[in-house]
């Protein structure tokens, strides 16, 4: 039978998703296949081995395990930064799929995105991920299957140079001449070149067209459940769905009904928080083994945040997913990560107040799969 793997962040990201789909992909890499169905490059999900660290923002957390990556409809993509990627993964043979409606992100989008972000302050990575979706939302698209064709990319791009120009001009000064600086050293031929080159790294595909080639399919999630659209705490929030929602659509429409769905809730042993926003107020935490945190301080983004874990917010984010799978049967385990960095931490104390009985629980104690243990079952 077909298996669905999905991964699902239980606070506000940064909990373990890469380490969680490396681990799930290396149980069966011949047959598997991982599905990007929300975010964008903006993530970064960190995988390491024995030989190697990296944190991948354009390709799956499988691709070590020479596991190719699907972008579905709702993800957005930035070809410079996969072409970036893509050469320094070349020796792991990466591999991409787009659905054609996959949405790019344009420098455009990236500057206006920045210069806002410098006004409102509202914790965003300074990426161009939710001014992408927003310019979509506008009618002003440029598709994945646009790449494929030249003049019709120009065109595009000149209508998304214009678009901006319009939106801003309303606002205050200080902001366009951020919005014009980001922009003064851009050449839109790079970019155009770079949706080019990266043709050796992609095929334009539906998911149903690979729904027969593969056995595992491995829903790599985006940030986490308290950022979701729909409900995280605006406006601190991202402009996607981070629930099951997305994947749960996917394999309905593409991949059929006769399949096995686990979803994987990952978080770590204690709060985190990268940018504005609130967390709940809990005790400060002291951590250890934790000088190779991936998460750093960004000029847009903030400070990475760390407290003791909130049950109650566990909670509210597993009782946020389930609405989007009430009737289906799933299988639900639990990823607890960074329980090296904290050793204090009582897990099964954790599970007791917890609303949901968990098939397995899993344990990391370390940045690689090899930690990962089965902890309770």
């Amino acid at each position: 039978m077909t298996k669905c793997s999905l991964v699902i962040d239980l606070g506000f990201g940064d909990a373990g998703k890469g380490l969680t789909t490396d681990f799930l992909a290396s149980q069966n890499p011949e047959e598997s296949l991982v599905v990007r169905f929300s975010g964008g490059h903006q993530i970064g999900h960190t995988v390491s081995t024995k030989m190697l660290s990296h944190t991948f923002s354009n390709f799956g957390s499988g691709t070590f395990l020479n596991v190719p990556t699907y972008y579905s409809e709702y993800t957005t993509l930035f070809p410079p930064a996969i072409l970036d990627e893509g050469h320094f993964l070349k020796n792991y043979q990466p591999k991409l799929y787009f659905h054609p409606l996959a949405m790019i992100t344009t420098f455009y989008d990236i500057a206006f995105n920045r210069a806002i972000e410098k006004q409102q302050q509202h914790g965003s990575c300074g990426l161009g991920f939710g001014t992408t979706i927003a310019r979509n939302k506008a009618e002003v698209y440029l598709y994945a299957n646009d790449l494929q064709f030249q003049w019709v990319l120009k065109q595009r791009l000149q209508s998304i140079k214009t678009y901006y120009e319009t939106k801003i001009a309303h606002q205050p000064k200080s902001v366009q001449d951020y919005y014009n600086n980001e922009l003064k050293d851009y050449n839109e031929t790079y970019f155009i070149d770079s949706c080019k080159s990266i043709e050796t790294f992609y095929d334009i595909r539906t998911l149903s067209e690979l729904a027969t080639s593969y056995k595992h399919f491995i829903f790599e999630g985006s940030q986490g459940i308290l950022l979701d659209t729909q409900h995280g705490f605006h406006p601190h929030t991202t402009w996607s769905y981070t629930t099951s929602k997305n994947a749960l659509q996917l394999i309905k429409s593409h991949i059929g009904n006769d399949v096995e769905i686990n979803i994987y809730y990952v978080s770590r042993c204690y709060q985190t928080r990268h940018g504005n926003g609130p967390m709940a107020e809990t005790e400060a935490v002291t951590l250890q083994h934790n000088e190779n945190e991936a998460n750093v301080t960004n000029e847009f983004q903030g400070e990475f945040r760390t407290q003791a874990l909130a049950p109650e917010l566990l909670n509210y984010a597993l009782s946020c997913d389930a609405i989007h799978h009430q009737n289906l049967k799933v299988k639900k385990h639990l990823m607890l990560t960074c329980l090296d960095q904290l050793p204090s931490f009582n897990y099964e104390l954790l599970l007791q107040t917890l609303n949901v009985k968990f098939q397995t629980v899993y344990g990391s104690y370390g940045p690689r799969r090899e930690c990962i243990k089965e902890i309770s079952k």
